[in-house]
């Protein structure tokens, strides 16, 4: 019965370490991973995950994320991630040149989410693989007494005990295991190496914060930039309100936006109450820099306050009169409001300003034998509304 059980025991054996092997296979990330082709799958991001944990996140539940891979116009890629947990949904959002080095910094992220320890400590050094070695003999036969009468005859000899190899689990020490009654052959050469102690570890080399990949690019991207196109209006410089355009081009700087642009508001003609056959014609030319601040920030949307200077030149002339003229003279004023963006297709975004302005310099409209006929107001009001391209 023993020896019909020996060749069981041993697969018995072999089937439990092959679950055990499966059991520690599963993932420490659930991924769902979307990227366009040529990115890595969510097979290779998750396996550098579980190779930067070492083993370490596989007793825990496994953390659900969600990327999405994006390429710019620029040839750039950028991936989101996304997790949820009792605290609430965690985004970050990642971009390199290539979506391999991407690919790798994303692993390397979700790694520090599930151990935040995963660079300080190396992973754990897998220990060499040993031999244990069961020696199967077979037993006895049963009494027989019919061979009493021969017991004085030499029995043939016995064989050579049958020697299996199974790979064990540390610690790596040989063990021996005897299935039968009968010991094996004293081998006084395994008997000399059975207590050799092993030899020494290596130190376990710790990466350096330093050389983690985490720069997928080897200089910085130039900050983006910005051409708008604007239609304003303007209540409060002229003598009735008026519309003109401005163009602009923007430098976006982290959270702020930095700025220097171009208004015109066209030539109006309006009449002198005082007169009314007298008429005047008038407009003006400036030019601003200003800034504004992104306070609220969405990868579509943004909104926050901008402050300008501006100067420039407004030119008159008026007809009807005894003595028609000309003149020209400065403009300089402060103005304070904010602006609103909405990027409805990339990069193509809607700008939409509200503010007001305080003159500083700004001449008065006289004509000879009418006195002033028209001052600007000590604050202007300014609307606009135009479309930007982000490059």
């Amino acid at each position: 019965m023993l020896r019909a059980r020996a060749p069981s025991l041993i697969l018995a054996s072999l089937a439990s370490l092959g679950l055990a092997a499966d059991a520690h296979a599963e993932s420490a990330v659930r991924l769902r991973w979307s990227a366009p082709e040529g990115c890595p799958t969510a097979e290779v991001v998750s396996a550098e995950v579980d190779r930067l944990l070492g083993g370490r996140g596989a007793q825990a539940a496994p953390l659900d994320v969600t990327a999405e891979v994006k390429r710019d116009e620029a040839g750039r890629y950028r991936v989101r991630l996304e997790t949820r947990s009792e605290e609430g949904p965690r985004t970050r959002e990642v971009e390199a040149t290539s979506c391999a080095a991407l690919g790798e910094a994303a692993a390397l992220i979700i790694a520090m989410m599930i151990d935040p320890d995963v660079i300080a400590e190396p992973p754990p050094e897998v220990p060499p693989t040993t031999r244990t070695e069961a020696h199967i003999t077979t037993s006895p036969p049963p009494h027989d007494p019919n061979r009493s009468a021969h017991r004085s005859e030499p029995s043939p000899p016995r064989p050579e005990p049958k020697r299996v190899s199974v790979p064990a689990l540390p610690p790596t020490t040989q063990t021996e295991a005897r299935i039968g009654p009968s010991p094996p052959p004293h081998d006084p050469n395994r008997s000399a190496h059975r207590f050799q102690p092993s030899p020494p570890r290596p130190e376990p080399k710790r990466v350096s914060v330093s050389k983690v990949p985490l720069s997928v690019s080897p200089q910085p991207p130039p900050p983006p930039m910005a051409l708008s196109v604007r239609a304003l209006a303007d209540a409060g410089t002229f003598p009735t309100p008026t519309l003109g355009l401005g163009a602009a081009i923007s430098l976006f700087v982290g959270n702020y936006r930095l700025e220097a642009g171009l208004t015109y508001l066209p030539t109006r003609t309006f009449p002198f109450p005082t007169l009314g056959t007298a008429t005047g014609d008038i407009d003006l030319t400036l030019a601003h820099v200003g800034a504004c601040a992104a306070f609220f920030r969405r990868p579509r949307i943004e909104l926050g306050p901008c402050v300008a200077f501006e100067a420039g030149r407004i030119q008159s002339s008026s007809a009807g009169v005894s003595s028609p003229g000309q003149g020209a003279a400065p403009w300089l004023a402060l103005s304070a409001g904010g602006r609103f963006g909405w990027m409805f297709a990339r990069p193509v975004a809607l700008v939409v300003g509200l503010g007001a302005g305080v003159p500083i310099v700004h001449p008065d409209l006289v004509i000879s034998g009418l006195g002033t006929v028209h001052r600007a107001s000590p604050v202007v009001g300014r609307a606009e509304l135009g479309f930007e391209v982000r490059f």
